[in-house]
C-alpha cells in the first residue's frame, strides 16, 4: 500500500475513534458584526451577553468593523465536548477565520479574555493586538483551597455564585443583576467554566505571544498602592514580552457597562498603534485625559 494512503487511513482511523468517543470539532462561536473600519473582535465573559459590549461597540463602530462574539454556553454559541480552555479557544479561532481574512485586534473580557489569549498564543497570524479586560491569566485560587471550593461548588452553587457576582458589581443593585443574568444560565455549564477558572494557567503560555498586548484593569484587580509588578506576577502577565496596562478607575469588574465610552476610546488608541509605548514597569499609568484619576474603590 502506497505510503500516503496508509496515512490517510490512519488519520481517519484516530478520527473515527475520537468521535465515536464523543470528541466533537468546535464549531465558530456565534457572531453579529456591524460598522466599517479595521476589525475588533469583542467577547464577553461567564454569565454575560454580547450585548453587554454593545455601549461599547456603538462607541467603536464610528471608525471600525466590530464584531461581537458569543461566549461558548452563552447566546448562540454551543458549548464544544469534551469542554476544555483550548476548545473554547478553537471556536473563538475558526470565528475569526470567518469573520475576516486580515489580522484583527481582539478583545475579551473576564474569562473570554483568557478564551481570547489561548487563541491568540495559539494562532498569532489572526491577531493584530490583543486587549484583555479584567482577566487572570493564572488561577486566582490558592490550590491549598481549591479542592474546598469544588466541593462548595457543588453542594452550595447558587449562593457561591451570588456571592462572586456581587463583588463583581459597581454596587450592590449591579451586582444583583448580573447574578440574576448568570442564575438563568445552566448550572452545568457555569460550573465546567469556573472550575475551568480555578484551574487553567495560561501565564507560561503567554511568553509566546508575539503580539501586542494591552490589560485594562478596575481598581478592585490592580489597587493603586500596589506596582505594576506585583499586579502582573499576581495576574499572569509577568512573563509576556510586549505589554502595556491602564487602570481604569470609577468601575467595577464590567468595566464595559461603567465606562464604556472611555473603555471604547482606550481600545480605539490601542488599535491605532498596537505597537505604542510599553508600560509595564511602571508604577502608575493615569490617562493624560484623566479617565484614569477617579476615587480608589475598595480591593476585592
Amino acid at each position: 500500500m502506497p505510503r500516503r494512503l496508509s496515512l490517510l487511513l490512519f488519520v481517519a482511523l484516530i478520527l473515527a475513534l475520537l468521535t465515536a468517543r464523543g470528541v466533537e470539532t468546535p464549531v465558530p462561536s456565534a457572531r453579529n458584526a456591524f460598522g466599517r473600519g479595521p476589525s475588533i473582535v469583542l467577547l464577553h465573559g461567564l454569565g454575560s451577553r454580547a450585548t453587554h459590549w454593545l455601549p461599547t461597540a456603538r462607541a467603536l463602530a464610528r471608525h471600525h468593523r466590530v464584531t461581537l462574539v458569543d461566549l461558548p454556553g452563552h447566546g448562540g454559541a454551543s458549548m464544544p465536548e469534551p469542554f476544555s480552555l483550548h476548545q473554547a479557544a478553537t471556536a473563538l479561532d475558526l470565528a475569526l477565520v470567518e469573520d475576516s481574512a486580515e489580522p484583527v485586534v481582539v478583545v475579551g473580557h473576564s474569562l473570554g479574555g483568557l478564551v481570547a489569549a489561548a487563541a491568540a498564543v495559539a494562532h498569532p497570524e489572526r491577531i493584530r493586538g490583543l486587549v484583555l479586560v479584567e482577566t487572570s491569566l493564572r488561577p486566582q485560587v490558592a490550590p491549598a483551597d481549591r479542592a474546598a471550593l469544588l466541593r462548595e461548588l457543588e453542594t452550595n452553587y447558587a449562593s457561591l455564585v451570588h456571592a462572586a457576582y456581587l463583588d463583581f458589581g459597581r454596587d450592590s443593585v449591579q451586582g444583583e443583576r448580573l447574578y440574576a443574568e448568570v442564575a438563568s444560565l445552566d448550572p452545568e455549564i457555569v460550573k465546567r467554566w469556573i472550575r475551568l477558572a480555578w484551574t487553567a494557567d495560561l501565564s507560561p503560555s503567554i511568553a509566546r505571544l508575539d503580539r501586542p498586548l494591552l490589560v485594562v484593569l478596575a481598581p478592585r484587580s490592580w489597587p493603586h498602592d500596589e506596582p505594576w509588578e506585583v499586579t502582573a506576577k499576581a495576574l499572569g502577565y509577568d512573563r509576556a514580552p510586549q505589554v502595556q496596562a491602564r487602570r481604569l478607575d470609577g468601575c467595577g469588574h464590567f468595566v464595559m457597562l461603567d465606562r464604556p465610552e472611555e473603555l471604547a476610546a482606550i481600545i480605539a488608541r490601542f488599535a491605532a498603534n498596537p505597537n505604542g509605548e510599553l508600560v509595564a514597569g511602571r508604577q502608575d499609568f493615569e490617562d493624560r485625559r484623566g479617565w484614569l484619576a477617579a476615587p480608589r474603590p475598595s480591593h476585592q
